[in-house]
């Protein structure tokens, strides 16, 4: 038996370990809160059992709550870089574990934080008591991102138990903010943490995945003029009143034709992206009372840019003018909106990134994930990750590779086969070989 065969066989063993492990991070309530100064209830504690996992492994271990006005003042206009955010309670986490010198060094890394579970009624059981059932485990967060958590761990966990000491070092980190914009990653960044080269374990059904979308989260608002909804109505030029829920609509409409166009348009298309960038509609506001002409209306947008359409800042700059001339557009068709233009507010920036096909550590873990039995053809990541900020500002080359079916996530009853947690641990393992050597 080879070395491929014996961790192959080994972690194929190991599927209950795998499971487990999962289940122990998804009990963790690590919710990300929408006010990004609350700790989620579970981000420290779930980061304190990881960071005793990871000692237990020999590694050098560095929990902290970074610094949030801090690095805002240090990277502000840079991706990552998010106004307003405290990490009190809210802890990174980081560890190495040393190889035995001569090796290239590999980055394994994470978020822990999840996105609320939803209404409880839509779940078939509890989010947060994690179970194994029909060969899945369920839970919020089992697919993004705590499966891929898992699986990182383990592979490093059950190279030990075969007594295979890398030659190069392994970074492991576990980040929080990730689902309200990055800023952990960039603390994670800042305080030093870098490799040869990295993988983030988020969902992409075990492809790997070397470029992700960069997201714009925005608000467009549109006064109207109030009114009571049963009376004869003024003039529009005069006191109105005006709908603000029609013009939602001819907005909406607007926003649906600049979505077509991006439809064929090469610069909105990847050949490893399934779809074109698109222009998502993800939440209304409209109008005060039932009887009561909506005075206002706010549509908040999220806006999908590639790695090819960033500004000279790493962000997505160019595409924000780009919807604000459109909007622009619309408003001057209407003859209220032309004297009263909609506004656009931007929330949230978060960058990309993309790493060459032929970069070398992407050939290698092709190889890794090819000895996994799985399918070595790129793919694209089509919503946002972290990889950007590893991959520039910490100059580590950083793929996507993760188990689960993506569209998985934030559902309710979220679930993730173990053969996939197996097989993505398999893939990670024996690239860590691959990639860091072993010693001789």
């Amino acid at each position: 038996m080879n070395l491929t065969e014996l961790i192959s066989a080994h972690v194929d063993a190991s599927a209950e370990r795998i499971a487990q492990t999962l289940c122990d991070l998804l009990a963790f309530p690590s919710i990300v809160k929408v006010d990004p100064r609350e700790a989620g209830p579970g981000e420290r504690d779930c980061q304190l059992y990881l960071q005793q996992r990871l000692a237990s492994l020999g590694m050098e271990t560095d929990l902290w709550d970074p610094d949030g006005p801090a690095l805002y003042a240090k990277y502000q206009g840079r991706p990552g870089a998010n106004k307003g955010r405290t990490f009190e309670g809210r802890p990174n986490l980081g560890g190495t574990l040393s190889g035995a010198g001569g090796g290239k060094s590999l980055m394994l890394t994470g978020h822990i934080d999840v996105v609320p579970p939803g209404p409880p009624e839509h779940w078939l059981s509890d989010p947060f008591v994690p179970e194994i059932k029909n060969a899945a485990v369920y839970g919020r967060g089992a697919v993004d991102m705590k499966g891929g958590v898992a699986c990182m761990l383990m592979a490093v966990e059950l190279l030990q138990d075969l007594n295979i000491r890398l030659a190069g070092d392994v970074v492991f980190t576990t980040v929080v903010d990730e689902e309200i914009g990055g800023m952990g990653s960039l603390a994670m960044v800042d305080r030093g943490f870098k490799a040869d080269a990295g993988i983030m374990t988020e969902p992409t059904a075990n492809r790997i995945s070397p470029i992700c979308h960069g997201i714009l989260w925005g608000r467009i608002i549109l006064d109207g003029i109030g009114g009571h909804a049963e009376l004869t109505p003024n003039s529009w030029d005069s006191s109105g009143p005006v709908d603000a829920v029609m013009l939602c609509r001819q907005m909406l409409d607007g926003l649906d034709v600049l979505n077509r166009r991006w439809q064929t348009q090469p610069s909105k298309n990847h050949p490893l992206m399934e779809l074109p960038n698109q222009i998502i509609v993800t939440q209304l506001k409209v109008g005060e009372h039932p009887a009561s002409i909506a005075g206002r209306a706010e549509i908040v947008i999220d806006v999908q840019y590639l790695p090819s359409e960033k500004d000279e800042m790493g962000l997505g700059g160019n595409v924000k003018k780009e919807i604000e001339a459109h909007v622009a557009k619309v408003c001057a068709l209407d003859p209220y909106l032309a004297r009263h233009p909609a506004r656009v507010e931007w929330i949230l920036d978060a960058d990309c990134a993309e790493i060459e096909a032929d970069h070398p550590f992407v050939t290698t873990f092709q190889q890794g994930v090819t000895d996994a039995a799985l399918n070595p053809q790129l793919a694209g990541f089509g919503a946002h990750s972290d990889i950007g900020l590893p991959s520039t500002l910490g100059q580590t080359p950083t793929v996507n590779f993760g188990p689960g079916d993506p569209a998985m996530s934030h559902q309710p009853n979220e679930h993730v086969p173990i053969a996939d947690l197996v097989a993505c641990t398999k893939a990670i393992a024996l690239t860590l070989v691959r990639w860091c050597g072993t010693a001789s």
